[in-house]
């Protein structure tokens, strides 16, 4: 009989700049291990539900990091040090969880902003090191066709113009400003001190989601399952099956009666992500289209 899985271990890792980053881990009698990433605002501590339920069943170890910029243990609340830095610090998780877990076979996950993040990574330098990706209501882009225009029900304030001016700068390779705020949370904070990143910086804010969305989703070429609730008011539901039809193989699903942050705690998410995982000759169903 396997071992059950599961509890909530808090423990660090050491990145390439030598700063220690932290990460809650459940542990589960599997192959998988499962690198689960936070949203916009919130640190790692809301996915928890989700990340029991994944080790309890023994599908995948998970390890849910505050990434750089985020949670209690942030030396520079909303900001890094350059753009991508969160691309490195993955890559360092992945090469620890490597020293822990023999062979394992990597799953990327995101939760909105955190889907952003894992988009990034399939499309980087990295991207051969991860064999499964699980987008949650993702952050594709703020341009892509998920996100509606003038949302109220959007969590966040994004200054659109010092985007492009700073964009524009960091073409002509002036980094001077990347410090400045470019993302504010609407959400009413309790206790900002551990929980809510309310502001973000642009060099931060970026890193969040692909450079080229389009170029993220066809550098797709590994199983990838897509869940996003019918009721979300974050993102347009609608438009993520035929976006992702339309650069990819991968499956989507619409999560029936979820919104934005109730998909975290859906069974039909549950029901559907331990199908995904549970396949036993997973077809590679995100290969790149012609």
């Amino acid at each position: 009989m396997g071992l059950k899985g599961g509890g909530n271990i808090l423990q660090k890792y050491r990145t390439r700049t030598g700063d220690l980053l932290y990460y809650h881990y459940f542990r589960a009698d599997s192959q998988n291990v499962m690198i689960l990433l936070h949203g916009i605002t919130e640190a790692n501590q809301y996915l928890h539900p989700l990340a029991e339920f994944v080790a309890k069943e023994n599908l995948a170890h998970v390890y849910t990091p505050d990434l750089r910029g985020y949670g209690p243990h942030a030396q520079k609340r909303g900001d890094l040090d350059y753009i991508g830095q969160l691309d490195d610090d993955l890559m360092d998780l992945i090469k620890h969880i490597k020293e822990l877990h023999p062979q394992p076979n990597i799953i990327v996950a995101g939760h909105s902003a955190g889907g952003g993040t894992t988009l990034r990574m399939a499309a980087s330098k990295y991207r051969h090191e991860v064999d499964r990706y699980l987008l949650l209501a993702p952050f594709i882009h703020p341009l892509a066709p998920t996100v509606s225009r003038n949302n109220p029900n959007s969590s966040g304030n994004v200054n659109v113009r010092r985007i492009i001016l700073l964009h524009i700068l960091n073409g002509l390779r002036i980094r001077l400003f990347n410090h400045s705020i470019v993302y504010r949370s609407k959400k009413a904070i309790e206790n900002p001190q551990e929980n809510e990143t309310q502001e973000l910086s642009y060099r931060l804010f970026t890193s969040r989601f692909p450079e080229d969305y389009v170029a993220a989703l066809q550098a797709i070429d590994k199983p990838t399952l897509v869940l996003v609730g019918d009721e979300d008011k974050e993102f347009d539901s609608t438009q993520y099956e035929p976006l992702f039809s339309k650069y990819t193989n991968a499956q989507t699903k619409l999560i029936p009666g979820a919104d934005h942050n109730s998909i975290l705690s859906a069974p039909a998410t549950f029901a559907s992500v331990k199908e995904w995982l549970t396949e036993e000759n997973a077809p590679s169903n995100a290969a790149t289209m012609n």
